[in-house]
């Protein structure tokens, strides 16, 4: 794998464990921000902005060496439409003005569909088989038609008829929705790029930075308002990562991630945040 020319005698890299342990790190300040936003710091969300970069990176990464890339994306859906239920029956024991739309397990597994999606075509178009490359085709565009009809459900029917709004939420606790999971479009996109330009570090860098710049256009470059901009930080732990996998507690993402949401949605509860 390349690396950056300038780290190539730095003493100083970072293994997958540990660049996930920085990911979990920051995104406790980002979440306390979040349930607390009155009574700390903004800054505290300014260092959260580079947590999904480095988890889509990582995911990136898992995906290329898990010995079984279905049972990897199985884990992520299953992450993902776990938390959906847990998050919802939260809100209605304890419900708060602080929303619980957490659920980075969505865009992950939607990252990783792609991932493999795309290796299935490529491989079939390596092997010519034309039946192989009609159904990845088909397969890679399902999410998009799934996506567009919701958006074309929820622009005509949702607002006169609550019925329909609260299918919507219960189909969506299942199926996950580009258009309705962190980042959306643009984290998935961002996941695929690092996959596919995972043996080039120096492009995944210069993709991380245009997103970064494309984010801060979005937001009209008010800089310090609409920050998303900032995850383009994630370039420093990304450009230190060696390769090396480290530690091998591979479900610690799975169960601190919720539990940490969990423990501040809660604490902000009693508290009356």
């Amino acid at each position: 794998m390349s690396t950056l020319p300038v780290l190539n005698g730095s003493s100083f890299r970072l293994n997958s464990f540990q660049l996930k342990l920085i990911g979990m790190l920051l995104m406790v300040f980002d979440h306390i921000h979040q349930f607390f936003p009155a009574d700390v710091p903004v800054w505290f969300n300014w260092i959260g902005r580079i947590v999904a970069p480095i988890f889509l990176f990582a995911s990136a990464e898992g995906y290329h060496y898990t010995r079984s890339k279905w049972k990897y994306m199985m884990h992520l859906y299953v992450g993902y439409v776990l938390m959906g239920i847990i998050s919802m029956l939260l809100q209605r024991q304890l419900p708060s003005d602080n929303a619980l739309m957490n659920n980075i397990f969505g865009t992950l597994f939607l990252s990783v569909l792609y991932m493999l999606l795309i290796d299935w075509l490529v491989g079939a178009i390596k092997a010519r088989k034309y039946a192989q490359m009609a159904a990845a085709v088909i397969a890679l565009l399902l999410p998009f038609i799934i996506n567009q009809a919701a958006l074309q459900l929820l622009t005509s029917s949702a607002l006169n008829n609550p019925w329909v709004l609260q299918a919507f939420i219960y189909v969506n606790l299942i199926i996950p929705i580009p258009a309705f999971v962190e980042g959306g479009f643009v984290f998935i996109i961002l996941g695929v790029l690092f996959h596919l330009l995972r043996q080039k570090r120096l492009w995944q860098i210069v993709v991380l930075v245009a997103v970064s710049t494309f984010a801060a256009w979005a937001g009209g470059f008010d800089l310090w308002v609409n920050y998303q901009w900032m995850m383009v930080f994630a370039a420093i732990p990304i450009a230190l990562y060696n390769g090396a996998k480290g530690r091998n507690m591979k479900y610690l993402f799975y169960v601190f991630y919720p539990v940490h949401i969990y423990f501040l949605y809660i604490l902000a509860y009693w508290l009356g945040k």
